[in-house]
Protein backbone atom coordinates (compact mmCIF):
# COMPACT_ATOMS: atom_id res chain seq x y z
CA UNK A 1 0.00 0.00 0.00
CA UNK A 2 1.32 3.26 -0.76
CA UNK A 3 2.11 5.34 1.77
CA UNK A 4 0.56 8.19 0.65
CA UNK A 5 -2.69 7.10 0.13
CA UNK A 6 -5.67 8.34 2.47
CA UNK A 7 -6.74 5.68 5.04
CA UNK A 8 -10.30 6.97 3.77
CA UNK A 9 -9.70 5.90 0.51
CA UNK A 10 -8.72 1.82 1.24
CA UNK A 11 -11.63 0.00 1.59
CA UNK A 12 -10.34 -2.52 3.73
CA UNK A 13 -9.17 -0.36 6.31
CA UNK A 14 -12.92 1.65 6.06
CA UNK A 15 -14.47 -1.66 6.40
CA UNK A 16 -12.39 -2.06 9.96
CA UNK A 17 -12.88 1.61 10.87
CA UNK A 18 -16.81 1.09 10.36
CA UNK A 19 -17.04 -2.56 11.99
CA UNK A 20 -15.68 -0.60 15.22
CA UNK A 21 -17.84 2.08 14.72
CA UNK A 22 -20.95 0.08 14.82
CA UNK A 23 -19.82 -2.12 17.82
CA UNK A 24 -19.04 0.69 19.63
CA UNK A 25 -21.95 2.31 19.35
CA UNK A 26 -24.29 -0.54 20.38
CA UNK A 27 -21.50 -1.33 23.58
CA UNK A 28 -21.92 1.96 24.70
CA UNK A 29 -25.97 1.54 24.74
CA UNK A 30 -24.97 -1.34 27.22
CA UNK A 31 -22.10 0.43 29.30
CA UNK A 32 -25.20 2.08 30.63
CA UNK A 33 -28.59 -0.17 30.37
CA UNK A 34 -26.70 -3.62 31.64
CA UNK A 35 -25.77 -2.28 35.11
CA UNK A 36 -29.72 -0.22 35.14
CA UNK A 37 -30.96 -3.77 34.48
CA UNK A 38 -28.97 -5.47 37.39
CA UNK A 39 -29.69 -2.57 39.82
CA UNK A 40 -33.16 -1.14 38.58
CA UNK A 41 -34.97 -3.91 37.23
CA UNK A 42 -33.44 -6.88 38.74
CA UNK A 43 -32.35 -4.69 42.28
CA UNK A 44 -29.10 -5.99 42.64
CA UNK A 45 -27.34 -4.67 45.72
CA UNK A 46 -23.77 -2.58 45.41
CA UNK A 47 -22.00 -5.83 45.87
CA UNK A 48 -23.93 -7.78 43.43
CA UNK A 49 -23.35 -4.39 40.83
CA UNK A 50 -19.53 -5.41 41.54
CA UNK A 51 -19.86 -9.15 40.75
CA UNK A 52 -21.39 -8.00 37.13
CA UNK A 53 -18.51 -5.69 36.65
CA UNK A 54 -16.52 -8.40 38.02
CA UNK A 55 -17.46 -11.19 35.46
CA UNK A 56 -17.13 -8.99 32.45
CA UNK A 57 -13.49 -8.86 33.15
CA UNK A 58 -12.91 -12.13 35.02
CA UNK A 59 -11.81 -13.94 31.66
CA UNK A 60 -9.07 -11.70 31.31
CA UNK A 61 -7.24 -13.55 34.34
CA UNK A 62 -7.32 -17.34 32.23
CA UNK A 63 -7.78 -16.29 28.84
CA UNK A 64 -5.70 -13.01 27.72
CA UNK A 65 -2.44 -15.21 27.58
CA UNK A 66 -3.54 -18.17 25.34
CA UNK A 67 -5.48 -15.62 23.66
CA UNK A 68 -2.25 -14.00 23.00
CA UNK A 69 -0.39 -17.03 21.49
CA UNK A 70 -3.64 -17.77 19.42
CA UNK A 71 -3.40 -14.22 17.95
CA UNK A 72 0.13 -15.14 16.79
CA UNK A 73 -0.55 -18.22 15.87
CA UNK A 74 -3.94 -18.06 13.71
CA UNK A 75 -5.24 -15.71 11.02
CA UNK A 76 -6.90 -12.92 12.75
CA UNK A 77 -9.94 -11.90 10.69
CA UNK A 78 -11.80 -15.58 11.19
CA UNK A 79 -10.79 -14.83 15.10
CA UNK A 80 -12.82 -11.20 15.24
CA UNK A 81 -15.78 -12.46 13.73
CA UNK A 82 -16.15 -15.51 15.15
CA UNK A 83 -16.39 -13.82 18.63
CA UNK A 84 -18.05 -10.98 17.74
CA UNK A 85 -21.05 -13.56 16.38
CA UNK A 86 -21.08 -15.44 19.87
CA UNK A 87 -20.79 -11.83 21.78
CA UNK A 88 -23.88 -10.74 19.89
CA UNK A 89 -26.13 -14.00 20.69
CA UNK A 90 -24.73 -13.55 24.48
CA UNK A 91 -26.39 -10.18 24.20
CA UNK A 92 -29.44 -11.09 22.69
CA UNK A 93 -29.86 -13.64 25.63
CA UNK A 94 -31.32 -10.63 27.58
CA UNK A 95 -34.69 -9.21 26.04
CA UNK A 96 -35.52 -12.92 25.06
CA UNK A 97 -35.31 -13.90 28.97
CA UNK A 98 -37.01 -10.92 30.22
CA UNK A 99 -39.90 -11.12 27.72
CA UNK A 100 -40.50 -14.81 28.93
CA UNK A 101 -40.08 -14.07 32.89
CA UNK A 102 -37.05 -15.63 33.23
CA UNK A 103 -34.13 -13.17 33.74
CA UNK A 104 -32.26 -13.55 36.52
CA UNK A 105 -29.13 -11.99 37.66
CA UNK A 106 -27.15 -15.02 37.51
CA UNK A 107 -27.93 -14.82 33.91
CA UNK A 108 -26.45 -11.59 34.12
CA UNK A 109 -22.96 -13.00 35.41
CA UNK A 110 -23.42 -15.39 32.65
CA UNK A 111 -23.78 -12.99 29.79
CA UNK A 112 -21.33 -10.45 31.29
CA UNK A 113 -18.50 -13.66 31.50
CA UNK A 114 -19.37 -14.60 27.67
CA UNK A 115 -19.08 -11.15 26.60
CA UNK A 116 -15.65 -10.88 28.48
CA UNK A 117 -14.41 -13.89 26.92
CA UNK A 118 -15.26 -12.68 23.58
CA UNK A 119 -13.64 -9.78 24.33
CA UNK A 120 -10.88 -11.38 25.88
CA UNK A 121 -9.89 -13.18 22.65
CA UNK A 122 -10.82 -10.46 20.07
CA UNK A 123 -8.69 -7.85 21.95
CA UNK A 124 -4.90 -9.07 21.03
CA UNK A 125 -6.09 -9.88 17.52
CA UNK A 126 -7.67 -6.61 16.77
CA UNK A 127 -4.77 -4.62 18.48
CA UNK A 128 -2.27 -6.39 16.42
CA UNK A 129 -4.41 -6.44 13.52
CA UNK A 130 -3.84 -2.44 12.01
CA UNK A 131 -0.01 -3.52 11.99
CA UNK A 132 -0.74 -6.15 9.03
CA UNK A 133 -3.58 -3.84 7.38
CA UNK A 134 -1.50 -0.93 7.18
CA UNK A 135 2.45 -1.16 8.00
CA UNK A 136 4.40 0.08 10.54
CA UNK A 137 4.55 3.76 8.51
CA UNK A 138 0.87 4.32 8.85
CA UNK A 139 0.52 2.65 11.92
CA UNK A 140 0.02 5.83 14.46
CA UNK A 141 -2.28 7.56 11.74
CA UNK A 142 -4.43 4.26 11.83
CA UNK A 143 -4.42 3.74 15.70
CA UNK A 144 -5.47 7.55 15.70
CA UNK A 145 -7.98 7.52 13.42
CA UNK A 146 -9.61 4.05 15.13
CA UNK A 147 -9.31 5.44 18.57
CA UNK A 148 -11.45 8.50 16.55
CA UNK A 149 -13.85 6.12 15.31
CA UNK A 150 -14.55 4.93 18.60
CA UNK A 151 -14.99 7.91 20.90
CA UNK A 152 -16.64 9.34 18.45
CA UNK A 153 -19.35 6.08 18.23
CA UNK A 154 -19.13 6.38 22.15
CA UNK A 155 -20.19 9.52 22.43
CA UNK A 156 -23.14 8.70 20.16
CA UNK A 157 -23.92 5.78 21.64
CA UNK A 158 -23.77 7.35 25.37
CA UNK A 159 -26.24 9.75 24.15
CA UNK A 160 -28.52 7.59 22.46
CA UNK A 161 -27.94 4.83 25.16
CA UNK A 162 -29.72 7.01 27.36
CA UNK A 163 -32.59 8.34 25.32
CA UNK A 164 -32.88 4.55 23.98
CA UNK A 165 -32.93 3.40 27.47
CA UNK A 166 -35.80 6.34 28.71
CA UNK A 167 -37.49 5.34 25.83
CA UNK A 168 -37.93 1.83 25.51
CA UNK A 169 -36.35 0.72 28.72
CA UNK A 170 -32.91 -0.61 29.89
CA UNK A 171 -33.51 -4.88 28.87
CA UNK A 172 -35.24 -3.89 25.50
CA UNK A 173 -32.46 -1.21 24.84
CA UNK A 174 -29.68 -4.57 24.91
CA UNK A 175 -31.32 -5.10 21.15
CA UNK A 176 -28.85 -2.63 20.44
CA UNK A 177 -25.92 -4.06 21.15
CA UNK A 178 -26.52 -7.70 19.93
CA UNK A 179 -27.67 -6.25 16.69
CA UNK A 180 -24.18 -4.12 16.32
CA UNK A 181 -22.21 -7.14 17.17
CA UNK A 182 -23.35 -8.95 14.36
CA UNK A 183 -23.35 -5.78 11.90
CA UNK A 184 -19.24 -5.59 12.77
CA UNK A 185 -18.73 -9.40 12.03
CA UNK A 186 -20.09 -8.59 8.60
CA UNK A 187 -18.05 -5.49 7.83
CA UNK A 188 -14.95 -7.29 8.77
CA UNK A 189 -16.15 -10.59 6.96
CA UNK A 190 -16.29 -8.16 3.98
CA UNK A 191 -12.48 -7.24 3.89
CA UNK A 192 -10.56 -8.61 1.42
CA UNK A 193 -7.12 -7.47 2.09
CA UNK A 194 -4.31 -10.50 2.01
CA UNK A 195 -3.10 -11.66 5.69
CA UNK A 196 0.12 -13.02 5.83
CA UNK A 197 0.30 -16.48 6.88
CA UNK A 198 1.22 -16.71 10.75
CA UNK A 199 4.69 -17.40 12.14
CA UNK A 200 4.82 -21.36 12.23
CA UNK A 201 5.89 -22.57 15.75
CA UNK A 202 6.63 -26.49 15.24
CA UNK A 203 6.40 -28.24 18.35
CA UNK A 204 5.93 -25.41 20.84
CA UNK A 205 3.95 -25.52 23.73
CA UNK A 206 1.67 -22.79 24.32
CA UNK A 207 3.30 -22.65 27.86
CA UNK A 208 6.75 -21.85 26.55
CA UNK A 209 5.00 -18.86 23.91
CA UNK A 210 3.07 -17.70 26.74
CA UNK A 211 6.66 -17.35 28.77
CA UNK A 212 8.27 -15.79 25.89
CA UNK A 213 5.79 -13.07 26.05
CA UNK A 214 5.97 -12.75 29.35
CA UNK A 215 9.37 -12.47 29.17
CA UNK A 216 9.85 -9.90 26.34
CA UNK A 217 7.34 -7.54 28.54
CA UNK A 218 9.12 -7.65 31.74
CA UNK A 219 12.91 -7.17 30.32
CA UNK A 220 12.08 -4.75 27.87
CA UNK A 221 12.91 -1.27 29.44
CA UNK A 222 10.86 1.24 27.98
CA UNK A 223 7.40 -1.56 27.56
CA UNK A 224 7.75 -2.88 31.41
CA UNK A 225 7.01 0.45 33.07
CA UNK A 226 3.81 0.72 30.92
CA UNK A 227 2.77 -2.52 31.66
CA UNK A 228 2.76 -1.98 35.22
CA UNK A 229 1.54 1.23 35.23
CA UNK A 230 -1.81 -0.52 33.33
CA UNK A 231 -2.95 -2.42 36.15
CA UNK A 232 -2.83 0.43 38.48
CA UNK A 233 -4.95 2.38 36.33
CA UNK A 234 -7.39 -0.91 35.49
CA UNK A 235 -7.65 -1.57 39.44
CA UNK A 236 -9.04 2.14 40.56
CA UNK A 237 -11.18 2.68 37.31
CA UNK A 238 -12.76 -0.75 37.41
CA UNK A 239 -13.98 0.37 40.88
CA UNK A 240 -15.52 3.95 39.25
CA UNK A 241 -17.30 1.93 36.49
CA UNK A 242 -18.86 -0.48 38.82
CA UNK A 243 -20.22 1.85 40.63
CA UNK A 244 -20.77 5.18 39.22
CA UNK A 245 -24.05 4.69 37.26
CA UNK A 246 -25.81 4.07 40.21
CA UNK A 247 -24.37 6.73 42.46
CA UNK A 248 -25.36 9.17 40.05
CA UNK A 249 -28.54 7.85 40.10
CA UNK A 250 -29.56 7.36 43.63
CA UNK A 251 -26.82 10.11 45.22
CA UNK A 252 -27.11 12.84 42.12
CA UNK A 253 -30.66 11.70 41.27
CA UNK A 254 -29.60 12.22 37.53
CA UNK A 255 -31.93 10.86 35.21
CA UNK A 256 -31.30 8.22 31.95
CA UNK A 257 -31.36 11.36 30.01
CA UNK A 258 -28.63 13.19 31.52
CA UNK A 259 -26.47 10.55 31.95
CA UNK A 260 -25.86 10.39 28.19
CA UNK A 261 -25.98 13.60 27.65
CA UNK A 262 -23.54 14.09 30.28
CA UNK A 263 -21.13 10.83 28.24
CA UNK A 264 -22.07 12.63 25.08
CA UNK A 265 -20.60 15.63 25.59
CA UNK A 266 -17.57 14.74 27.39
CA UNK A 267 -17.04 12.20 24.56
CA UNK A 268 -16.20 15.93 22.43
CA UNK A 269 -12.75 15.40 24.95
CA UNK A 270 -12.22 12.08 23.22
CA UNK A 271 -13.04 13.05 19.74
CA UNK A 272 -10.24 16.15 20.51
CA UNK A 273 -8.07 13.61 22.27
CA UNK A 274 -8.43 11.72 18.49
CA UNK A 275 -7.54 14.50 16.51
CA UNK A 276 -4.42 15.53 18.04
CA UNK A 277 -2.82 12.32 19.49
CA UNK A 278 -0.99 12.09 16.49
CA UNK A 279 0.32 15.79 16.06
CA UNK A 280 1.18 15.44 20.21
CA UNK A 281 3.37 11.94 19.17
CA UNK A 282 5.08 13.77 16.30
CA UNK A 283 5.43 17.59 18.35
CA UNK A 284 6.41 15.99 21.66
CA UNK A 285 7.08 12.28 20.86
CA UNK A 286 5.32 8.91 21.97
CA UNK A 287 7.41 8.53 25.55
CA UNK A 288 6.58 12.33 26.43
CA UNK A 289 3.19 12.08 25.24
CA UNK A 290 2.37 8.75 27.06
CA UNK A 291 3.49 10.44 30.32
CA UNK A 292 1.75 13.84 30.42
CA UNK A 293 -1.65 12.40 28.56
CA UNK A 294 -1.61 9.87 31.94
CA UNK A 295 -0.97 12.33 34.33
CA UNK A 296 -4.28 14.31 32.62
CA UNK A 297 -6.08 11.15 32.32
CA UNK A 298 -5.76 10.51 36.34
CA UNK A 299 -7.04 13.42 37.68
CA UNK A 300 -10.57 13.40 35.59
CA UNK A 301 -12.59 11.35 38.35
CA UNK A 302 -11.82 13.45 41.22
CA UNK A 303 -14.55 15.48 40.54
CA UNK A 304 -17.33 13.29 39.98
CA UNK A 305 -17.20 12.64 44.34
CA UNK A 306 -16.90 15.89 44.78
CA UNK A 307 -20.36 16.92 42.61
CA UNK A 308 -23.38 17.85 44.63
CA UNK A 309 -26.83 17.40 43.12
CA UNK A 310 -28.30 19.96 40.49
CA UNK A 311 -27.31 21.88 37.25
CA UNK A 312 -23.91 22.63 38.87
CA UNK A 313 -22.42 19.25 39.78
CA UNK A 314 -23.54 18.23 36.40
CA UNK A 315 -21.82 20.68 34.80
CA UNK A 316 -18.74 19.61 36.74
CA UNK A 317 -18.62 16.39 36.20
CA UNK A 318 -18.86 16.60 32.34
CA UNK A 319 -16.27 19.13 31.79
CA UNK A 320 -14.22 16.92 34.42
CA UNK A 321 -15.16 14.02 32.19
CA UNK A 322 -14.44 15.61 28.63
CA UNK A 323 -10.57 16.06 30.00
CA UNK A 324 -10.48 12.46 31.03
CA UNK A 325 -11.99 11.12 28.09
CA UNK A 326 -9.38 13.14 25.94
CA UNK A 327 -6.39 12.10 28.23
CA UNK A 328 -7.57 8.83 27.88
CA UNK A 329 -7.62 8.46 24.21
CA UNK A 330 -4.04 10.17 23.57
CA UNK A 331 -2.36 7.69 26.20
CA UNK A 332 -4.20 5.10 24.69
CA UNK A 333 -3.27 5.79 20.91
CA UNK A 334 0.68 7.00 21.99
CA UNK A 335 0.83 3.93 24.27
CA UNK A 336 -0.50 1.53 21.78
CA UNK A 337 1.72 2.75 19.11
CA UNK A 338 4.54 2.86 20.71
CA UNK A 339 4.54 -0.52 22.25
CA UNK A 340 3.84 -1.77 18.92
CA UNK A 341 6.80 -0.13 16.81
CA UNK A 342 9.02 -1.27 18.91
CA UNK A 343 8.15 -5.01 18.89
CA UNK A 344 8.67 -7.72 16.37
CA UNK A 345 5.43 -8.83 14.32
CA UNK A 346 5.77 -12.43 15.83
CA UNK A 347 5.52 -11.22 19.35
CA UNK A 348 2.37 -8.61 18.56
CA UNK A 349 -0.88 -10.82 19.63
CA UNK A 350 1.05 -11.93 23.05
CA UNK A 351 2.59 -8.10 23.61
CA UNK A 352 -1.14 -7.42 23.63
CA UNK A 353 -2.44 -10.05 25.08
CA UNK A 354 0.02 -9.70 27.84
CA UNK A 355 -0.37 -6.12 28.82
CA UNK A 356 -4.07 -6.84 28.51
CA UNK A 357 -4.10 -9.60 31.24
CA UNK A 358 -1.94 -7.18 33.47
CA UNK A 359 -4.53 -4.57 33.12
CA UNK A 360 -7.88 -6.23 33.29
CA UNK A 361 -6.34 -8.71 35.21
CA UNK A 362 -6.59 -6.44 38.18
CA UNK A 363 -9.88 -4.67 37.23
CA UNK A 364 -12.13 -7.56 38.90
CA UNK A 365 -10.34 -6.85 42.39
CA UNK A 366 -11.11 -3.96 41.99
CA UNK A 367 -14.37 -3.73 41.38
CA UNK A 368 -15.04 -6.53 44.19
CA UNK A 369 -13.18 -4.41 46.71
CA UNK A 370 -15.06 -1.31 45.42
CA UNK A 371 -18.58 -2.74 45.38
CA UNK A 372 -17.40 -4.65 49.09
CA UNK A 373 -16.32 -1.01 50.34
CA UNK A 374 -19.36 0.86 49.58
CA UNK A 375 -21.59 -1.47 51.53
CA UNK A 376 -19.79 -1.00 54.12
CA UNK A 377 -18.81 2.84 54.29
CA UNK A 378 -21.32 3.93 51.23
CA UNK A 379 -20.77 5.02 47.47
CA UNK A 380 -19.05 8.40 47.70
CA UNK A 381 -16.01 7.19 50.02
CA UNK A 382 -15.73 4.12 47.69
CA UNK A 383 -15.63 6.33 44.27
CA UNK A 384 -13.30 8.57 46.60
CA UNK A 385 -10.77 5.81 47.12
CA UNK A 386 -10.91 5.05 43.51
CA UNK A 387 -10.28 8.22 42.18
CA UNK A 388 -6.94 8.61 44.78
CA UNK A 389 -5.55 4.98 43.70
CA UNK A 390 -5.79 5.99 39.98
CA UNK A 391 -3.01 8.91 40.74
CA UNK A 392 -0.49 6.23 41.38
CA UNK A 393 -0.76 4.86 37.51
CA UNK A 394 1.67 7.88 36.12
CA UNK A 395 3.49 7.87 39.01
CA UNK A 396 4.94 4.89 38.07
CA UNK A 397 6.09 6.17 34.64
CA UNK A 398 7.11 9.46 35.79
CA UNK A 399 9.70 7.06 37.65
CA UNK A 400 10.25 5.31 34.61
CA UNK A 401 13.10 5.79 31.42
CA UNK A 402 9.76 7.40 29.73
CA UNK A 403 9.75 10.68 31.65
CA UNK A 404 13.56 11.28 29.81
CA UNK A 405 12.80 9.97 26.87
CA UNK A 406 13.62 12.53 23.88
CA UNK A 407 13.53 10.54 20.79
CA UNK A 408 11.28 7.71 20.08
CA UNK A 409 13.14 4.25 19.55
CA UNK A 410 13.93 2.94 15.71
CA UNK A 411 11.20 0.71 15.37
CA UNK A 412 11.75 -3.54 15.62
CA UNK A 413 12.79 -5.74 12.77
CA UNK A 414 10.90 -9.13 12.75
CA UNK A 415 14.74 -10.86 13.89
CA UNK A 416 15.04 -8.72 17.20
CA UNK A 417 12.24 -10.89 19.63
CA UNK A 418 13.83 -10.74 23.09
CA UNK A 419 15.56 -8.19 25.33
CA UNK A 420 18.58 -9.17 27.58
Amino acid sequence: MSGKRSLWRDRDFVLLWSAQNVSMLGSEVTLLALPLVAGVVLGASPFEMGVVAAARKLPVLFASLPAGVLADRWRKRPIMISTHLVAGLAMLSIPVAAMSGALTLSQLYVVAAVAGLCETVFNPVYQSYPLVLLGRERLIEGNAKLSLAMTAASTLGASAGGFIVGLVGAVKAMLADALSFFAAALAIWAIRAPEPPPSPSPGTRMRSEIAEGLRYVFRHPLIRPIALSLPVFSFALAGTHALWIVYVVKELHWEPQVIGLALGVSGLGGVAGGMIAHRLAARFGLARTIVWSATVYAVGDLPLVLASPGLAGQIIVTLSWTILFAGAVVVQVSQRSFRQLITPLQLQGRLAATTRWLAWGAAPLGALLAGALAEVAGLRLALLTAALVVGLGPLVLWLSPLRSLKDDPVPATEATADVQ
